[in-house]
């Protein structure tokens, strides 16, 4: 177990950010934008698709699709409306996790906040703008249905509803300014502390951040068990985004001094695959 801290750290940044940080490194560092687009359009698409399953009008045929349609030809056919809400629903549903992972490399740059909970939480907004009709045809503008029915798709309208509105949540929203800030965070660890090629890091079970020392006063009594080691890209994406107090410490009094200080060593193969961050050599390192 790790011992306590000091008192002055910086806040853990939200797993959410940090993915989209390391993405927008990685971006940086090959030189080619990861294409979010693609992932949008295909939640427009479940979105579409979710209200033809709900609002697909007589065409001629006689398809199963068109909740409404359905419910205006057959009021006592309530299987097949039901059929088609859930399926709905679930459309919902991936579309808007599709939005969110886009969200999640490349969130909105707006500054205001009406903005960024509209874009953020897109997939809840669709959810009410598809289902919301057929509850106003339902409850509103058809009272001349069987109560039965009413009583059946109003049901499992409100729980479809829910499920795919709760389903469809953004939890841990980003805006490009949490990014930014992760990004300016991991770019002055990898050049302040001295980070190169095959120098790995270390992070416990039960801690939040990673260590540069094996011997930090910190994990030394760790059980090894509970210890992995591992480029930083490791230890961010099991967010541990933030270097040990003790750590930075020391080696900010060694670097001061003009000392060596020995760090966790990876074999060569996961040295090959150590982030693409930024890297300045420290001057006690340079003619190593």
């Amino acid at each position: 177990m790790e011992t306590k801290k000091p008192a002055a750290e910086k806040k853990q940044p939200s797993a959410a950010a940090l993915k989209a940080a390391l993405a927008q490194l990685e971006e940086q560092e090959s030189g080619k934008k990861k294409n979010t687009v693609i992932y949008r359009i295909l939640a427009f698409v479940c979105w579409a698709l979710a209200a033809v399953a709900m609002y697909l009008p007589y065409i001629g045929l006689n398809l199963p699709f068109g909740a409404v349609r359905v419910l205006f030809l057959d009021p006592n056919n309530w299987i097949v409306v039901i059929i088609d809400i859930i399926v709905a629903g679930v459309l919902c549903v991936i579309g808007a996790r599709l939005w969110v992972y886009a969200n999640h490399i490349h969130p909105t740059k707006s500054h205001n906040k009406v903005v960024q909970f509209i874009w953020n939480q897109l997939g809840v907004i669709m959810a009410g703008i598809i289902f919301a009709p057929l509850a106003i045809i339902l409850i509103i503008n058809r009272k001349d249905l069987p109560q039965k029915t009413k009583t059946i798709v109003a049901a499992v309208l409100a729980l479809v509803f829910v499920g795919a509105s709760a389903g469809s949540a953004d939890y841990h929203p980003v805006t490009q300014d949490q990014v930014n800030e992760v990004v300016q965070q991991l770019t002055e660890e990898a050049e302040g502390y001295g980070f190169t090629d095959g120098d790995g890091v270390r992070w416990t079970k039960y801690g939040n951040c990673f260590h540069i020392f094996s011997d930090c006063q910190s994990i030394k009594r760790s059980n090894p068990d509970n210890c992995t080691d591992g480029s930083i890209e490791d230890a961010i994406e099991s967010n541990r985004a933030r270097l040990c107090e003790f750590c930075k410490r020391r080696y900010e009094e060694a670097k001061a001094n003009g000392e060596e200080l020995s760090k966790i060593s990876l074999p060569t193969e996961a040295g090959d695959d150590l982030p693409v961050l930024p890297t300045e050599v420290p001057d006690s390192e340079a003619g190593d």
